[in-house]
């Protein structure tokens, strides 16, 4: 699959050492953009998933309500996203009768399960079993459970345990238990990241704790690992002043947030901090942002004004996303720009996404946008209200853990606090990355394998 830490040569290694030989299933998009060996990679049938899932009414019920059924502040909030996407087109009734029945549904004991049966055995599959016949497949690995955004790959691990092959499951994500809905296989064992992970599982999914291991993050234990340049040399690499501090920001899906932080960091910037700073903005790498023509009118208006963007999603003149793709599966080494940025920036500026963990983690402080300069016209969904209301945002050790502005000036304040100080909060940085990661070695890709060849 295209989770990045299993396609890196470190992990690819490590799987020859103890025994394994991979073969990776990639979605089309991704098998098609480069040349695989063909005795290692296959392609995942997504298109006959996909061609199942529009033919089938009940299907799109069954996962749908699979989602909800976890109920969290996250999963409440997600439902009524749903909700306000699909007004300006349903009719009052349709909506009304929808919001009741899946109101009622989610908070049936039992339902999660009930819903995932009703999936497994009146839409079976069997896409891959020639590859599994033919490769003499003993084990397979995928990130998730089978739950939202993780539908191909729950299809592909139960057709390989219909033919009796052990099926692994690994957490990719710290939101994935609170967010993601509810499972859609019951893995042979799953890898969490830590004994926190490991209540929330067992807590909101009814999952059975003799069939879950705490192995760690295998994405971050690059994190632990040593680069290959310095500070200096790599500021240096990409036209930044190696004696200046570095701010740097890492937005959302919301346009306007980049918008506003032109003003201050670009035309306002003398009032930021009373000397000159380096400032690096980083998009996130979604089709909601860098899709949308807001996004290419600012990401010129930075870099005329000398800001360096760090694009993970830049796509060349001829529209050739493959530099873009090779990154994202991780296919060489060398630390990606990102993990630099992480350990080497003095302060990140976020919107409570994934980077403040690991940012954490790097022991880099952090301030969350805790305000919406612009709301006009903007969706609940991508507003800093919804994402501070989302249960692994309202953790006590994550906003411990960093500094959430309510407005400008406690921005800036918390700027000239942190740049002043990086050691500010340094102790509830490690407290709450070890609660979300568990043990913090670069190890874990070794315990989830050693997990995996225990039950096979």
């Amino acid at each position: 699959m295209a989770a990045r830490a299993f396609h890196q040569p470190s992990f690819r290694q490590r799987l020859a050492d103890d025994g394994f030989k991979p073969l990776y299933f990639l979605s089309p998009t991704y098998f098609r953009s480069f040349d695989f060996d063909p005795e290692q990679y296959f392609e995942l049938q997504v298109e006959q998933y996909d061609v199942q899932y529009q033919k089938h009414f009940l299907l799109q019920q069954l996962r749908m309500l699979r989602r909800f059924v976890v109920v969290t502040e996250t999963t409440d909030l997600r439902f009524r996203e749903t909700i306000e996407s699909k007004l300006f087109h349903a009719t009052l009734f349709g909506m009304s009768a929808q919001m009741i029945y899946v109101s009622f549904l989610r908070h049936v004991p039992g339902m999660g399960r009930l819903l995932a049966w009703l999936e497994r055995y009146l839409y079976v599959t069997h896409a891959h079993d020639k590859h599994f016949k033919e490769q003499d497949v003993d084990c397979v690995l995928t990130p998730g459970m089978g739950n939202f955004n993780f539908w191909n790959e729950g299809s592909f691990a139960l057709e390989a345990q219909r033919m009796g092959i052990p099926a692994f499951a690994a957490i990719t994500n710290y939101d994935n238990i609170v967010n993601m809905g509810y499972r859609g296989f019951n893995p042979t064992c799953l890898a969490v990241w830590s004994r926190q992970m490991a209540d929330e599982v067992i807590k909101l999914h009814n999952y059975p704790a003799n069939k879950l291991e705490i192995t760690g993050p295998v994405q971050y234990d690059r994190f632990m690992q040593p680069l290959a340049l310095n500070r200096r040399n790599f500021l240096e690499s990409i036209n930044l002043d190696p004696d200046k501090k570095t701010i740097f920001f890492a937005g959302g899906v919301n346009i306007n947030h980049y918008f506003e932080i032109y003003r201050i960091f670009v035309e306002e910037r003398n009032k930021v901090w009373k000397n000159d700073f380096n400032f690096v903005v980083r998009p996130q790498p979604h089709a909601k942002l860098l899709d949308s023509p807001g996004w290419h009118v600012i990401e010129k208006l930075y870099q005329k004004a000398g800001v360096y963007v760090s694009n993970p999603g830049s796509v060349d003149a001829s529209g050739d996303r493959v530099k873009e793709l090779r990154l994202d599966l991780g296919l060489d080494e060398a630390p990606d720009e990102l993990n630099y940025l992480l350990r080497y920036s003095d302060v990140l500026i976020n919107n409570f996404s994934t980077m403040g963990l690991e940012a954490a983690i790097c022991d880099l402080p952090t301030i969350y946008i805790g305000y919406d300069a612009y709301t006009f016209g903007v969706r609940f969904g991508v507003t800093t209200g919804f994402q501070q209301r989302m249960t692994h945002n309202r953790k006590r050790l994550r906003l411990r853990a960093a500094k959430v502005a309510k407005n400008e000036k406690e921005l800036l304040d918390y700027i000239s606090e942190y740049l002043s100080d990086n050691n500010i909060d340094q102790e509830a940085r490690l407290e709450y990355a070890v609660s979300e990661c568990g043990e913090l070695d670069g190890q874990a890709s070794f315990r989830l394998l050693s997990m995996m060849k225990r039950h096979i």
